[in-house]
């Protein structure tokens, strides 16, 4: 399941020093679920509830990520993700707008930072509010890793068995400057830069920051007495 770190401190109770780590493994394996598959399957998604994704934007040194997390009663389930390596802009836009396209993609959340920009405007100039462009400032980043590490201490939210996104997930850092304040940010390792990482914290900006979904259409019969008070009020 994880490297040998991991391993020892899970299941061995080997010390392994995690002073710094924003989500230490014993929280991360706490919410494995061996059923969930890691990669996105895009044809069974049509039978899924309300879907919120997130996207961390690459192209020559870091991975593009794709998150997408199913709501239910509160909670959020992975259903899958996509990684792309060195992939150009085009071909990362059309898998953005097949996700879009799916009956329940609610919001998508992607990082307009540097790379990310262009992409994030052409999408917000056709999807609108369903898409939410995230500048990753000092602030914003703190409100990222506060809200992922109190859904997974609540046991909000389940993640597939898969070592590299554990292995992601365990590697942001939170650590306090000289001048006292709070930095988050990971070692580039691996291949990735905790990609993974704001993917899935992207998709929990995106489910908490969308309007909530439409309610069931109720239609109303008026009676013709009803009808006639109507016209005569106006």
């Amino acid at each position: 399941m994880a490297d040998e770190a991991t391993w020892r401190a899970a299941y061995e109770c080997e010390f392994v020093d995690e002073s710094h780590a924003l989500l230490p493994y014993d929280l991360l394996t706490a919410r494995v679920d061996q059923t969930l598959p890691y990669h996105l399957n895009m044809k069974s998604m049509s039978e899924a509830g309300d879907l919120y994704a997130g996207y961390d934007v690459g192209r020559k040194h870091d991975l593009s990520v794709l998150v997408v997390l199913e709501r239910i009663k509160g909670s959020y389930r992975w259903r899958g993700a996509v990684e792309l390596s060195k992939s150009p802009f085009d071909e990362q836009a059309e898998l953005l707008a097949s996700v879009l396209g799916l009956r329940g993609l609610r919001r998508l959340a992607i990082d307009q930072s540097g790379l990310g920009m262009q992409l994030a405007e052409g999408l917000v100039k056709r999807y609108r509010s369903r898409v939410e462009p995230i500048t990753m400032t000092a602030p914003v980043k703190e409100s990222l890793a506060s809200r992922i590490l109190a859904i997974f201490q609540r046991g909000d939210v389940d993640i597939p068995d898969h070592r590299a996104l554990i292995e992601d997930l365990h590697s942001m850092q939170r650590t306090v400057t000289v001048a006292g304040n709070i930095r988050y940010a990971a070692p580039r390792e691996a291949g990735s830069h905790a990609d993974r990482w704001t993917a899935l914290a992207l998709a929990l900006q995106a489910a908490d920051t969308a309007p909530p979904p439409p309610g069931p259409f109720v239609r109303h019969r008026v009676g013709r007495s009803s009808r006639r008070e109507q016209f005569r009020s106006i």
